[in-house]
């Protein structure tokens, strides 16, 4: 497979495909879960093995296990494989275009979840100034093109946010500032990478945030795509960059409407107005979509 500038780009192994998944620190949940689903439309698109669907199956299980505090990417991958109908004839084909299915999916999940979380925000008056931590491409896409102002935390270790405040051309705020700084803003507004029925998670420095906002009585919002909630109540943590927030600190959770499902038996808040965008034939994998590789959650 050729790249960009005429090279031969090396094939994807499932080593190698985990392996990126680990090592990347700079993105968020949705995005690596994309990309897992990416990775491995490229890895059957390469492979040459007699058995395909093993070797596609081996690759799959190694990355759904690559990050398990980001439920997001073993949720997503998990789906795949539960959804996939794994058939004899034509399976290069079939798998890959299964990826592009479950892509098609998330990219809807993030409108919906957009587009829920923007009519949420549009009760704020216009420039009303948001603060948020780390760099959730989930909150950018939300946040792009409204009358609003940005603070972004540094957000260290890593100093994602301190990028992204530079890309977006916006105040950067260090972290031991960014908790004095909550009671001047209208709202904090961060993403998740997992979400449990009494915690969700994020980047370190998340919980300092809640709770300067619950003393200000600062709106505190978390928006997230429903791919990213899990069965327990507490998920799970292996990366010391991450910490969970109790859900108690939460004014709203901002997503699609399956995370309305979701939110009915755990008891998350929601706003009280969604606005659905799944089709029938979405609907027919719920059993599926409801299940989690943090231990999975049934709707």
């Amino acid at each position: 497979m050729g790249g960009v500038d005429g090279s031969i780009a090396p094939m994807v192994t499932p080593e190698s495909a985990t392996r990126e998944l680990r090592e990347n620190t700079t993105d968020g949940a949705a995005v690596l879960a994309r990309r897992a689903i990416s990775l491995l439309s490229s890895f059957v698109a390469a492979v040459d093995d007699d058995d395909l669907p093993a070797v596609t199956r081996r690759c799959a299980e190694q990355m759904r296990n690559a990050r398990p505090t980001m439920a997001a990417v073993g949720n997503l991958v998990r789906f795949w494989m539960e959804s996939f109908s794994w058939p004899h004839d034509d399976f290069r084909r079939r798998a890959m275009a299964h990826c592009e299915s479950i892509l098609a999916r998330a990219d809807r999940a993030l409108a919906e979840t957009v587009r829920n979380a923007r009519n949420r925000l549009a009760e704020f008056p216009p420039d009303s100034v948001f603060l948020t931590h780390s760099a959730s491409s989930t909150v950018r896409s939300v946040i792009d093109g409204l009358p609003f102002r940005l603070l972004v935390t540094a957000s260290e270790p890593g100093g994602e946010g301190r990028r992204m405040a530079r890309e977006l051309g916006v105040t950067c705020v260090e972290d031991t500032d960014a908790p004095s700084r909550v009671a001047d803003v209208a709202a904090v507004v961060v993403g998740a990478d997992a979400v449990g029925s009494e915690a969700f998670v994020n980047k370190v420095g998340t919980r300092a945030l809640a709770q300067a906002a619950r003393e200000s009585s600062t709106p505190f919002f978390v928006v997230t795509e429903s791919y990213k909630c899990v069965a327990g109540a507490r998920p799970i943590i292996e990366e010391d960059t991450f910490e969970a927030v109790e859900n108690g600190f939460v004014a709203a959770f901002l997503g699609d409407a399956r995370l309305v499902s979701f939110a009915a038996t755990r008891k998350l808040e929601l706003p009280d107005e969604y606005a659905p965008a799944w089709t029938e034939s979405d609907e027919q994998a719920d059993g599926v979509w409801d299940r989690s590789s943090n231990d999975g959650f049934a709707a």
